[in-house]
């Protein structure tokens, strides 16, 4: 019995989503290093700061606490630049969710189509929510993007589901201020002009 049945069309941006989910959720290691790091050269380069180096230090440790995901963006241009070359779109998916697993269709009605072998809700490693998209992730090199959008008001039963079938928890990624501001200009651009 189907219990959700949902379509995703990839576009840039949830490409770039799903990079930044895979990095939080499987770069931890990274994350620390890279954040120890930059506290290191930010305090060595402001004791010394009246130095050349100690200002190149600074910013250097300024540069690795803001450019967190530089890697998982250069990963998402990549594909994004390989998918505009091939000429044949952005991909899209046919998510069918029931008791036993996730059937999988990509290019759903489409001359290419291809179903894939169900995943069973035991094999989900790692689960994740931002503004837009949940995210579940049977391999830490990738994973299946679900628009909040299609689940509408089942979006609070859908995670419930997904939780208890999986035994997994939803990990959710805070926004910054400057990702919450760049999200409300791209929602007030594509609303329809009022006259």
């Amino acid at each position: 019995m189907d219990r959700y049945d949902i379509t995703m069309e990839h576009n840039e941006d949830s490409l770039i989503a799903l990079s930044h989910m895979q990095y939080d959720l499987f770069c931890t290691r990274n994350f620390i290093a890279r954040s120890l790091l930059s506290l290191v050269a930010i305090a060595v380069g402001a004791v010394y700061f009246s130095r050349f180096w100690g200002i190149a230090l600074v910013a250097y440790g300024a540069y690795l606490m803001t450019s967190t995901y530089s890697a998982s963006n250069h990963t998402a241009k990549k594909l994004t630049e390989a998918i505009k070359a091939s000429g044949k779109g952005f991909p899209s998916s046919r998510y069918r969710f029931t008791d036993k697993g996730i059937e999988i269709t990509f290019h759903p009605g489409k001359e290419d189509e291809e179903k894939l072998t169900p995943v069973g809700y035991g094999e989900i490693l790692k689960l994740g929510e931002d503004l837009n998209f949940l995210y579940l992730f049977p391999t830490p090199n990738g994973g299946y993007c679900i628009p909040k959008t299609k689940l509408g008001e089942k979006q609070k039963d859908f995670v419930k589901f997904v939780e208890w079938k999986t035994g997994k928890k939803f990990y959710r990624r805070r926004p910054s201020p400057l990702q919450r501001i760049r999200d409300w200009l791209r929602e007030r651009n594509s609303e329809p002009e009022h006259l």
